[in-house]
C-alpha cells in the first residue's frame, strides 16, 4: 500500500506557499505571450520608470511588435493634454531609454501618444477614493492591523497585507 505522501504526484504538490508570478507565470506565458507581460509590467511600474510627475498625467496603454519580433515595439501612452503629449514628444527619447533599461534590452524604440482627457478625471476620483478608505478605518483599527503584521520582515508584503486589512475592516463595517 502506498504511503499518503506517495499518492499525490511530485506535480501535484507544492509544498509551502508560493509566489503568484512563479505557479501562474509559466503557464500564462505559453498562453498570453511575452507580450503580455511587458505590457503588464510596463503598466504597474509606469510610476517607476517615468517618475510620479509624468506617472500621474500618463497611461501607458499597450506595445506593439512586429510580427514574431519582441524587440523595437511602439509604446502606446495617453497623455491627459496637448501641451503634455507636445512634451512627451520632446523627452521621448528619454522615455524610451527609461522603459529599455528597466527592461534591460531595446524592448521599445518608438513612442505614440495620444491625448485623452480622461486621466486628469480617473487620477481626481481615485486621490478621493484612497482619502475616503483611510477615514473610515479608526485609529485603534489601524493599530490592530499593525500589530497583526509585526512579524513581516518584507515590506512590500507588509504594505500589501495592511491594504487587504483596511479593506476587510472597511467591507466588515457595511
Amino acid at each position: 500500500m502506498k504511503k499518503d505522501n506517495e499518492i499525490v504526484s511530485k506535480e501535484r504538490r507544492c509544498g509551502d506557499l508560493q509566489n503568484m508570478n512563479i505557479v501562474v507565470g509559466s503557464f500564462a506565458r505559453k498562453i498570453l505571450g511575452k507580450k503580455a507581460f511587458i505590457e503588464a509590467d510596463i503598466i504597474r511600474n509606469w510610476k517607476d520608470i517615468v517618475g510620479e510627475e509624468i506617472a500621474q498625467l500618463t497611461k501607458p496603454v499597450r506595445v506593439d511588435f512586429k510580427k514574431d519580433e519582441r524587440r523595437n515595439g511602439v509604446l502606446h501612452i495617453e497623455a491627459a493634454s496637448g501641451a503634455l503629449a507636445l512634451e512627451l514628444q520632446q523627452k521621448s527619447k528619454i522615455i524610451i531609454n527609461k522603459v529599455n533599461v528597466f527592461f534591460g534590452y531595446e524592448a521599445v524604440s518608438r513612442l505614440k501618444i495620444m491625448q485623452n482627457l480622461q486621466i486628469m478625471q480617473d487620477e481626481k476620483k481615485s486621490l478621493s477614493t484612497d482619502n475616503s478608505e483611510k477615514k473610515l478605518v479608526t485609529v485603534k483599527e489601524e493599530n490592530y492591523i499593525k500589530q497583526q503584521l509585526k512579524g513581516i520582515n518584507n515590506s512590500e508584503l507588509s504594505s500589501a497585507l495592511e491594504q487587504i486589512g483596511r479593506f476587510l475592516v472597511v467591507n466588515n463595517k457595511e
